[in-house]
């Protein structure tokens, strides 16, 4: 790993206080490690420039988890179903917290063991039909058990 002064002279930054200062100041609106990491990142720039390469953007892979079984897509539905429009956040923030309602269950519990709160984020319930009973309720009939959204 380089240091600051490693980066600069690789940069073509003179040694000087003067030229040092001049180079650092571009940065200055920033707090603390945002100041620092602005100017390495120029620094890192700036010899790639001078080396003729150019720097690689990171690439982000999205992660993979295994698809839920049936007994936890059915858990996640009827957590659903108890909680309404706003479930996964409800889930989320027990899991993250441990707060309450304490109704996750093991099921979800051990889905948030193996999967984690940023899988909960990208799932998606199966589209479920709808149809209505004769009491004025809607029944929902479980298509699509097993397929998420990736």
């Amino acid at each position: 790993m380089a240091t600051i002064g490693d980066l600069e002279r690789n940069a073509g930054i003179g040694s000087s206080n003067a030229e040092r200062t001049a180079f650092w100041l571009r940065f200055h609106h920033l707090e603390g490690k945002a100041c620092l990491d602005a100017g390495v990142a120029e620094l890192k720039r700036m010899i790639a420039e001078r080396n003729g390469t150019e720097l690689r953007a990171a690439k982000h892979r999205r992660q993979q988890w295994p698809a839920p079984s049936d007994d936890q897509e059915a858990a996640l539905q009827a957590y659903a179903a108890r909680h309404g429009r706003r479930w996964k956040s409800i889930l989320s923030d027990v899991w993250m917290g441990g707060g309450p309602p304490y109704d996750d269950g093991g099921i979800l519990r051990g889905l948030r063991n193996t999967h984690g709160p940023t899988w909960l984020q990208s799932y998606r319930l199966p589209k479920a039909v709808f149809r209505s009973q004769s009491d004025g309720n809607a029944a929902v009939s479980h298509v699509g058990i097993g397929k998420s959204e990736e």
